[in-house]
Parts: C-alpha cells; structure tokens; sequence
C-alpha cells in the first residue's frame, strides 16, 4: 500500500542528499512533487509525478514562484518539505556579518518565508503536513557551530509555533533532527577534517554514520496519515549519538 497516494508535495533542496532521497521514497510511495533545488535535477530518472523548479529559495519571489509552481504543475498542494540548508563550522570570532547572514538566509528567513506562503494552498487540503528539516543541533549547541546552531534552533522554534497557528486547520508542523549524515556535503567535511568520521561513527550508539536512506522514511512516517496526530514536535534520527556523553 503506497502511504501517499494522491498527495502532493514540494520539497527544497531536492537535488542531493537528504532532499533527494525524500523525493524518490514519496514518488515510491504514490506522491507528485515539485522538486526544488538551485542546483539542476534529472528529472528524465523518475516516473511522472516529479516536477522539478531551479531556483535561488533565498531571492524574495521565490516563495511565490514556488507556491505558484505547485498550483500550476500539482493542482495544489498537501506536504511543505523545507530540506535546503548549509552547514558551517567556524568560531564565532571568525563569523563575518556575511557568513552569519548567509547561513541564516537559507537555514531560517526561507523556511519561514515558504512556510508563510504554503498556508493558503494547505488549508484547503484534507491532509496538511508542513516538515522541516531541522538537526540535533536544534537542540544542542556545540563549538564552531554558532550560525548553523542558531538557525537550526530557529528552525525548532518557528515549527512549533507555526503547528500552534495552524492546528485548527487540521495542518499538522513537525521538524527532523538527523545526526551525521552521509551526503556530498558532510564527505566533503571529512574529507578536510578527517577526524570528524571517527568521531561521529563512535558517538553513535548504533555504530555507523547515517544514510539519506535512515531519514526518507521519517518525512513520509510525518507526511502519512500513521503521522496525523503528531504535531509540534522534532523527531530525531541520530543513531542514539546525542544521548552519549
């Protein structure tokens, strides 16, 4: 039984990563969706049903774009995925004005702006599911970390009270909280500070880094209707990592 059929979905940073492996588990799972990345994404792959928008998530039309895009392409609209992000590690004597606005323009101001835009179209669902893909450093903190730690606390913040607002619509707000993810951004990371895998890989209590794969199925868990009592609440996927010392 597919746990999404008929449903659509728009899903940011949708061409790598995490973001990619949520399009291929919702298309598997019966959902259209508008894939959304500043980076392009082979849409000839997938079966119909993927519908794919480049752009900038940052630049202020873009959430119109978007919420047009879905009305156009899908009909509507049921699942908000906001997935795009950056990391960043550097201490804060040596986050610049810029590097701190970067982080916080893609990490926190789009969610807030798409998810702001997104209302109209999921109040008239019958199913509305916004997620956002937040981190464990949502709730935890850590050296390096100030921009990206900020944003992600933002990121728990604004979920909450968005599932607060939206409850008397039958609109469901929940984040992720992945750990250490394997995808093309944090390789790149262990790639300069080798140190991080060992480290991450015996934090786990399961003993190994993350997949994409390990965190698909928590959005579709989120977007289904096994998820539709859930609300304003972060739902983390770390392999047990944060529960060490």
């Amino acid at each position: 039984m597919q746990l999404l059929c008929g449903r659509s979905a728009i899903i940011t940073g949708a061409a790598q990563g995490i973001g990619r492996a949520m399009v291929d588990s919702f298309i598997e799972q019966g959902a259209t969706v508008l894939a959304v990345d500043i980076k392009p994404l082979d849409a000839d792959a997938h079966p119909k049903g993927l519908h794919v928008l480049q752009l900038d998530i940052t630049q202020p039309a873009a959430p119109e774009r978007i919420m047009r895009a879905a009305s156009e392409r899908m009909g509507g609209l049921d699942i908000l995925i906001n997935n795009a992000g950056i990391a960043s590690f550097m201490p804060i004597t040596e986050t610049s004005d810029t590097a701190w606005d970067e982080v916080l323009a893609l990490n926190l101001s789009s969610v807030f702006r798409i998810c702001r835009d997104a209302v109209p179209l999921l109040k008239v669902s019958s199913s509305g599911r916004i997620i956002n893909i937040g981190s464990v450093m949502s709730t935890f903190g850590g050296a390096g970390l100030s921009a990206y730690a900020a944003s992600q606390h933002g990121v728990a913040g604004l979920t909450k009270c968005v599932a607060s607002e939206l409850g008397e619509f039958a609109i469901t707000a929940n984040f992720i909280q992945p750990g250490a993810i394997l995808t093309e951004i944090t390789r790149g990371s262990i790639q300069q500070y080798p140190q991080m895998e060992a480290f991450w890989r015996d934090k786990a209590a399961l003993g190994r880094w993350g997949e994409p794969s390990d965190i698909a199925p928590v959005a579709v868990f989120l977007a289904s209707d096994l998820g539709a009592f859930v609300s304003g609440t972060g739902l983390v996927a770390d392999g047990g990592a944060m529960q060490a010392p």
